[in-house]
């Protein structure tokens, strides 16, 4: 490579990145792929919001909520017999009531699209003795009152808003009609509203949280200015709202006031309503102020006045649980919450004039642009590990400053593109350069991973652009190793090296050389026996995942693609078992050589030769889908492993192995079933086991391993003396 384009590469990588960021930045939405960046920026204006809700804010005093709940729905059962859905005469008389307790304006966030069949059960008898119907009654109060505000519903069909509008008799006595769609992001949740939508049939329709803070501040939203980037509402005493657009033409909710807030929202239960108009229209005026009087005993706040929704924005809406009532989603304040909180928190905004601003396309690629800039030098400028330190410091500042200006302004300032396109991406980029073209870094990274994991691995992350942590699902089979005998032959090591010291008096510096000479005689043994088991593991191209203690997990399948993982996993735990019977007959004749040699040590008067230990070998292993991948930190250590159900019923499986036996999972089973049928022919199917943490019993196989019977018989004989290590010979 031309020397002078090797000095500037770093530079071109870094710009690059930086260029390509503001690339995907700029056709994110025409890209469905790309979506996944628009999501994460959500997550953190959610976060944000919610973060905010912690800190005092301008709120309106004037807005306030009567809820159809659970208990209202029971008590108008039991007191009138109604199910639900109620006759309308019973929406006619808390219209009545707000309207006498002096309400400014009372909105429905319920859709009356139709008139129900005259029925006398619901009929409702005027005090004139004339008799009219739930519905005729309901419409008499929405024309008295002069103040209701009735809600549009609709669904979109073709890029078409179709609404569904309350019924003539209904429409025409309101005051105004609103739409109160919730238009939820593509993640289910409710961020953002339409200020008005435009119908054939009712023509445009303001949302209804603007009809209310229209009210409340004398807009008239005939006179309304509707541009690309905003929406100007202006009323004849010089009021004027200025309200900001995204590119679809929505703008944000400025969530802040959640449903139970009673701090900032007059709410009442509709059940209460119901009986102040009852009171009010068959009791004495004495008799409503003592139920007032009950009702701020229970502990209500606003509740000082008898009229406590005097000159309020009243909203009525559900916060029931049935299915046929329910109105439950996602806010960006709350993951589940009630929806009609969207009203008040809209007309809120208006209001206070506190609106959301989301930052222009241009701020944002300026933000990339210069968090690229400062992660390209200090990638370049700094010795390890402080570029690291210093990426994730500036990372740190500027999502507490994205933070700070919202709550502080409404300003949302993305976080999602320039901290992880332009600040860690580059960072990465740069990284990544430095340790594939820096030859000396490439031999330290190999020569430290190559004692860790196996080839394989080392070859993967040798070769691999960029590091990844996130994991993929692999089908893969799990391999864990017990050496059996190794806690049993610690104890007998050390209890025998104890009572050595005892019996020829050792003291001081000697018997700390014979514990030292025990401890390593006994760690030799187990590397032995784990050795022998690693190399047919890597023999048969398996991953060597990690030592625990003495045992030996691996698998097969990951990183490297092998469709026989299963098939060569088995067959590297039989040559494992073989290794180890061989290994025990080596060291069975070896044991009966040092018994004759110390019979002549004794003799001598030398110290005896230690008997050499006899270990087993159980194994458990289980085939199915996992999580593989990189664990840890990039900063500090990483761990090519896998985890997951299939991974913890495979160490299941070695616990009831047993001594010399391999037990294999049903998927396990299948699989050689399909590749090598006839070893599958010789597994044995054992009765189902019960294991931690699966609910069913789990079938499981062994696998046989035994060349002849003369073999098993050896095995059977060294599995009895392994289980009664040999003290040495008395001198």
């Amino acid at each position: 490579m031309n020397a002078r384009i090797q000095k500037h590469l770093p530079l071109i990588i870094a710009a690059s990145v930086i260029f390509v960021v503001c690339g995907l930045r700029l056709f994110q939405r025409e890209v469905p792929a790309l979506q996944l960046f628009e999501r994460l920026e959500w997550w953190t204006y959610d976060w944000r919001v919610q973060k905010a809700a912690n800190y005092p804010s301008t709120t309106a005093t004037n807005l306030a909520a009567v809820f159809i709940d659970d208990q209202s729905l029971i008590d108008v059962n039991e007191a009138l017999g109604y199910d639900w859905p109620w006759p309308r005469q019973l929406y006619g008389k808390a219209v009545r009531e707000l309207t006498a307790q002096g309400a400014k304006a009372v909105a429905f966030d319920i859709l009356f699209s139709e008139i129900r069949p005259p029925n006398d059960d619901t009929s409702v008898e005027l005090p004139d003795g004339k008799k009219l119907s739930s519905d005729e009654f309901f419409a008499q109060e929405i024309k008295s009152s002069g103040r209701v505000i009735l809600a549009t519903f609709g669904e979109t069909y073709t890029n078409s808003w179709q609404p569904i509008l309350p019924h003539e008799m209904f429409l025409t006595n309101a005051m105004a009609i609103s739409h109160a769609t919730s238009d939820n992001d593509s993640d289910g949740v409710l961020r953002r509203a339409k200020a008005y939508k435009d119908t054939p049939e009712g023509g445009r329709l303001w949302h209804m949280g603007i009809v209310l803070a229209a009210k409340e501040l004398g807009l008239d939203l005939t006179r309304s200015i509707v541009q690309d980037d905003r929406i100007i509402l202006q009323g004849d005493n010089g009021v004027k709202r200025i309200i900001p657009l995204d590119s679809d033409g929505y703008f944000y909710v400025n969530w802040s006031i959640p449903w139970n807030d009673t701090e900032h929202l007059t709410q009442l239960t509709y059940g209460l309503i119901l009986n102040l108009d009852y009171i009010r229209q068959n009791g004495t005026p004495e008799d409503y102020r003592d139920y007032m009087k009950q009702i701020r005993a229970e502990g209500l706040k606003n509740m000082e006045s008898d009229s406590p929704f005097k000159d309020k924005l009243v909203i009525i809406g559900s916060i029931g649980a049935g299915n046929n009532i329910s109105d439950v989603g996602a806010t960006a304040l709350e993951k589940e919450t009630y929806l009609v909180s969207k009203h008040w928190n809209v007309a809120n905004s208006i209001i206070n004039n506190q609106f959301v601003q989301r930052s222009g396309v241009g701020i944002e690629l300026l933000m990339i642009i210069l968090l690229g800039i400062l992660s390209t030098w200090f990638t370049l400028r700094l010795p390890p590990p402080w570029p690291s330190i210093m990426v994730l410091g500036v990372s740190a500042f500027y999502i507490m400053a994205a933070l700070g200006l919202y709550i502080g302004n409404r300003y949302w300032l993305p976080i999602t593109m320039p901290v992880i396109g332009g600040n860690f991406l580059t960072h990465v980029a740069l990284v990544t350069y430095l340790v594939v073209f820096v030859e000396s870094e490439k031999k330290r990274v190999k020569a430290v991973f190559s004692k860790l994991v196996s080839p394989n691995v080392v070859n993967e992350l040798l070769t691999a652009e960029q590091l990844n942590l996130s994991g993929s699902r692999r089908n893969i089979t799990v391999f864990f190793s017990d050496v059996r005998g190794f806690t049993q032959m610690t104890d007998v090591n050390q209890a025998n090296a104890e009572k050595f010291v005892q019996e020829h008096k050792l003291t001081g510096e000697e018997a700390e050389e014979h514990f030292d000479r025990t401890a390593q005689e006994t760690l030799a043994t187990v590397n032995l026996y784990l050795a022998t088991i690693a190399d047919q593991i890597k023999l048969h191209n398996g991953t060597l995942d990690k030592y625990m203690g003495d045992c030996v997990m691996a698998f097969w399948g990951s990183p490297t693609p092998n469709e026989r993982h299963a098939v060569s996993c088995v067959q590297a735990a039989i040559d494992a078992q073989r290794a180890m019977h061989k290994l025990n007959v080596e060291r069975a004749a070896e044991n009966k050589r040092r018994e004759e040699e110390n019979i002549k040590r004794a003799e001598e008067g030398k110290y005896p030769l230690n008997m050499l230990p006899l270990l087993s070998l159980g194994t458990g292993i289980n085939t199915g889908i996992c999580i593989v991948g990189l664990m840890g930190s990039e900063q500090h250590i990483l761990n090519y492993t896998v985890f997951g159900r299939e991974v913890n019923l495979a160490s299941r499986l070695e616990g009831v192995s047993g001594r010399g036996r391999i037990i294999i999972g049903e998927s396990t089973y299948k699989e050689l079933q399909k590749f090598v049928p006839d070893l599958a022919a010789k597994c044995s199917s054992l009765p189902p086991v019960m294991v931690k943490g699966i609910k069913d019993p789990v079938p499981i196989y062994e696998v046989p391993w035994r060349e002849s019977e003369k073999e098993a018989d050896q095995t059977a004989m060294m599995a009895k003396s392994s289980t009664e290590l040999k003290t040495p010979l008395k001198t």
